[in-house]
């Protein structure tokens, strides 16, 4: 064989051998784990903070964010410095017992997380602005929770495998179904026919990803809590009120919401450190449930003098939903405190409960912005 056979050969042979690897790094999370140094040193967590972690999809990733959501009229236009999503509430209000990690510019190209994970890097994608431990991205569907391109579960759990001491006794929320399963042309299938065959398999395979995301959590860290949030309420969907057929419509959709909130509550029901926070009974007190012929009910919220929060689209804090139909600032403040609760009586935490004085104090910022926006200009002085 010539030399130049041999170094062709030698090249290939070596190419071979590094796809090779990629692939099987890339295949198989719990192939080829060894433990990272820090397991041997057996860190501990950071002064006695209890770790939250989320994963998910824009219902829990930081309205801040630049990288990612760099279109300035996203979550809250005009109002957006603040406009708070809330795990930014919860760092700035229980910052001291509750750890969500640093914030700072999180993540990589999806080719360059490909290839840090391959030869054994800690990995994740897309960059964005975000606590360290919030895996949670825009858009993500259910099967990036342990598929590509984001890996939220699998990356989250290799991040936590490099101090498990510090997750002892730690929290990962997952949120996550609205962008399978919660659009209007998903829900309207669905209002039209409870069995539908497309909407109820988007249900079943999301619950199937978020168990898979369970089993791997709670097997490498066993001592983890978990929280599982259902995705979306009746009221994502826009249903035509006039409809003779509304009220059975409405009754379809919510018996799929029903299927995916009882496939989390099976979840939990098989592991008592997880545990399914049902919203509804908290939305339907704080915003209104809807009449005997399935039309809302919508409350008008006061809380303090002058603020009264409708149940109506707009970037100004007085509505309760954001102009690019995310949670607004004050339903995102009154979330992290009803999280608070639902944590100490779920696993016994001792979290200062948030009261109602400090989410005035926290929302005031924003309803003052909203004040000079809609003071008018004083006017201009005449020149001679």
């Amino acid at each position: 064989m010539s030399r130049l056979r041999r170094v062709v050969l030698a090249v290939f042979c070596g190419a071979l051998t590094v796809a090779g690897l990629v692939f099987i790094k890339l295949g198989g999370p719990e192939l080829f784990r060894r433990p990272a140094a820090a397991v041997a040193a057996g860190s501990t967590g950071s002064a006695g903070r209890i770790r939250l972690a989320v994963l998910g999809d824009s219902n829990n990733q930081s309205y801040h964010d630049t990288l990612l959501l760099s279109d300035p009229s996203l979550r809250g236009g005009t109002f957006r410095t603040t406009t708070y999503q809330w795990t930014e509430i919860l760092a700035r209000l229980r910052g001291d017992q509750i750890d969500l990690g640093e914030w700072g510019a999180w993540g990589t190209s999806k080719y360059r997380a490909y290839a840090d994970e391959a030869f054994g890097f800690l990995a994740r994608t897309p960059p964005k602005d975000d606590y360290r431990y919030n895996f949670s991205v825009s858009g993500a569907t259910c099967n990036q929770l342990m598929g590509h391109p984001s890996r939220q579960a699998i990356r989250l759990v290799k991040l936590m495998d490099t101090e498990p001491q510090a997750w002892r006794g730690g929290i990962v929320l997952i949120r996550i179904g609205e962008a399978d399963f919660g659009g209007q042309e998903v829900l309207d299938e669905l209002a039209h026919d409870a069995n539908a065959r497309r909407p109820l398999a988007l249900i079943d395979a999301c619950t199937r990803a978020i168990g898979d995301a369970v089993t791997l959590i709670r097997k490498r860290h066993p001592d983890t809590y978990v929280v599982l949030v259902e995705a979306i309420g009746d009221a994502n969907w826009t249903g035509d009120y006039d409809n003779p057929h509304f009220a059975s419509h409405l009754a379809n959709v919510v018996a799929g919401i029903d299927r995916f909130d009882n496939g989390l509550r099976k979840l939990a029901a098989a592991d008592r450190h997880v545990y399914f926070l049902d919203d509804r009974p908290w939305l339907n007190a704080l915003w209104g449930a809807r009449d005997d012929r399935g039309r809302p009910l919508n409350k008008t919220l006061h809380m303090a003098p002058g603020w009264a929060i409708t149940m109506t689209l707009g970037d100004d804090p007085h509505n309760a939903v954001l102009a690019d139909g995310h949670a607004g600032v004050v339903w995102n403040a009154l979330w992290a405190q009803h999280l608070v609760t639902a944590l100490n009586a779920a696993f016994g935490f001792r979290f200062k409960p948030i009261t109602d004085d400090e989410v005035i104090a926290f929302l005031q910022p924003a309803f003052t912005a909203s004040e000079r926006s809609a003071a008018p200009l004083p006017a201009a002085s005449a020149k001679n």
